[in-house]
């Protein structure tokens, strides 16, 4: 069953286009991309969506939402066709629909392996809903769109590993900090192994942790820094701020301090 909506008010933030539910997916290619966004999920079967040089299987109940204007296509998993791939799908656009993707923090694709119950059962709970001859349906469509957008963007919160983003923004400036946190790192450093811009890392980080990677980087080296204060009493103050990554030592006395409203030596005078 599928249901395409003929008359639209473009000028609502959000609208629905389409919507389908249990559809028999025939194989799509969009070099171009498609002009709306686009929820995509697997009922029965397994379906490949292939996106941005990836191969992604999409087996029942997982999903994928795509932007406007992002190449990709997909097929069955069965070329012969001997097993059906059976999908859920809708479209949707909107006068602010860039604007409100960008500020939930979905860009190209964001691809859920394990959606919770509601996002599975979004489609097949409103079908019927969306689908009655009410003439106001367009606009509880609408409210419809967006309260599937933050379910969305509470699974991002929940599970942000699994996202895009996360794999190639947030993990390896993660792992950078981690392994060169005594170095001295900026935010050139943080474009180098992501290849995105310092506007978009800043964006991507504080969608994650309303924190920036610099930030993550003074806590890390604080809590270096306690650990050696405790386990290695015959270093200076000024030593361990210098091992943790601190270019001078007053510039340590005043993270530290900020970080723990006490100074590294009276943190460690505490304790002995």
């Amino acid at each position: 069953m599928r249901y395409s909506f003929k008359d639209k008010d473009r000028s609502l933030p959000l609208y629905l286009d389409s919507i389908g539910y249990d559809w028999r997916q025939e194989a799509v290619n969009r070099p171009q991309g498609y002009p709306y966004v686009h929820w995509l999920q697997t009922y029965s079967g397994n379906g490949i969506v292939e996106i941005e040089n990836q191969a992604l299987k999409l087996a029942p109940g997982q999903g994928i939402l795509i932007n406007q204007g992002i190449a990709h296509r997909y097929h069955s998993e069965n070329s012969d066709e001997t097993t059906e791939w059976r999908t859920g799908y809708f479209t949707f656009g909107g006068a602010l629909v860039s604007e409100i993707t960008t500020t939930l923090g979905f860009h190209d694709y964001l691809y859920l392996a394990q959606p919770d119950e509601k996002i599975k059962d979004f489609i097949k709970n409103h079908y019927d809903e969306i689908e009655n001859r009410d003439p106001f349906r367009i606009y509880g469509s609408s409210e419809l769109v967006y309260s599937f957008l933050l379910m969305l963007k509470k699974y991002m919160l929940d599970n942000p590993r699994n996202q895009q983003s996360y794999q190639k923004i947030i993990a390896p400036i993660l792992e950078l900090i981690q392994e060169h946190y005594t170095e001295n790192l900026d935010n050139t450093d943080f474009q180098r192994v992501t290849h995105y811009s310092t506007q978009y890392i800043l964006e991507t980080f504080r969608t994650y942790y309303g924190n920036t990677p610099h930030q993550i980087l003074i806590d890390l080296r604080i809590r270096k820094a306690k650990e050696l204060l405790l386990n290695r009493p015959t270093l200076s103050v000024e030593e361990i701020g210098r091992m943790v990554g601190f270019n001078t030592y007053s510039y340590f006395i005043m993270m530290f301090k900020r970080s723990e409203r006490v100074t590294p030596g009276k943190f460690r005078h505490f304790y002995f």
